[in-house]
């Protein structure tokens, strides 16, 4: 009713079984926000999806928009996000990163390219986090049904389980480390026409990425391996578009240029060819 638009993404089975017939009112608990060259939502597998809900709020909703509302020249969030605006995603080939040595300024860069997963490391990939809102310390376990987090100086009868695809041996705090290399080996491997690049996924980008979230993949951890190691496997040498941030980080006196997936969305193969045809008719003039 503001007059803005913005851009939903949905994943998985919530994107398999949207029925958009009818024009529906959305209601959406959960969304992860994101303002990387834009707004835009993504509805993750831990947010609530509902299509035409029993609440005051959508049948308000739904009179404005039958009563004139369809016809508002709305204004897009997410405008700069189209794959044609080449500008403001900052396109970049793989190699593109290396060789113009992304990052190693003293602000992060950002870029996105379009890649496949060729890899991913699954050990150690989740942990056992506090409960309360905003934490994520890793608990401890204290035998007796009971799991403490330092941080917080409390104990709880229960622990959510977080995703962390980039730490190769443990989940500890960073001085706990004993070598950058340690502390910052990247478990998703991105590769596209020209190279390759080792990246880290944080929690949502984890589970867009795996099609899962971090408590189901803790379930079926713990009660089917054969299921847990099939959810990687089917991850393997999928396509996506990846936004990343790149910076050159030091610890302990070693130096590494570090990317970071910001987001993950679907590849619009139209679009993007549209796009490949238009760099190779800039190149050829």
């Amino acid at each position: 009713m503001t007059g803005k638009e913005v851009t939903v993404t949905l994943w998985g089975v919530e994107a398999e079984k949207f029925d958009s017939s009818g024009q529906p009112v959305v209601a959406i608990k959960g969304a992860r926000l994101s303002d990387f060259g834009g707004r835009s939502l993504s509805a993750l597998f831990s947010s609530t999806v509902m299509v035409n809900p029993d609440i005051f709020e959508a049948f308000r909703l739904r009179a404005w928009y039958d009563q004139g509302g369809y016809a508002l020249n709305s204004q897009s969030l997410t405008q700069t996000r189209s794959l044609t605006s080449g500008s403001a995603m900052n396109w970049k080939t793989l190699s593109d990163v290396k060789n113009e040595h992304m990052g190693h300024g003293e602000k992060a860069e950002y870029f996105s390219c379009v890649a496949t997963v060729v890899y991913m490391r699954k050990e150690n990939c989740l942990y056992q986090a506090c409960p309360s809102s905003g934490c994520n310390k890793k608990v401890i376990d204290q035998q007796n049904g009971m799991y403490r987090c330092e941080k917080c100086n409390k104990e709880f009868p229960n622990f959510c389980y977080r995703l962390l695809l980039s730490v190769s041996s443990t989940h500890k705090k960073y001085h706990e480390h004993q070598t950058f290399s340690d502390f910052c080996s990247d478990h998703a491997n991105l590769a596209d026409i020209w190279d390759n690049q080792w990246v880290t996924c944080f929690q949502e980008t984890a589970e867009v990425l795996l099609g899962h979230s971090a408590e189901e993949l803790g379930q079926l951890r713990e009660t089917d391996e054969a299921a847990f190691n099939e959810v990687f496997h089917k991850t393997n040498f999928t396509t996506h578009i990846f936004k990343n941030r790149v910076k050159l980080e030091t610890y302990n006196d070693e130096s590494r240029v570090k990317v970071t997936v910001m987001d993950i969305l679907p590849v619009d193969h139209r679009e993007y060819s549209r796009r490949l045809l238009s760099n190779i008719q800039k190149l050829a003039r």
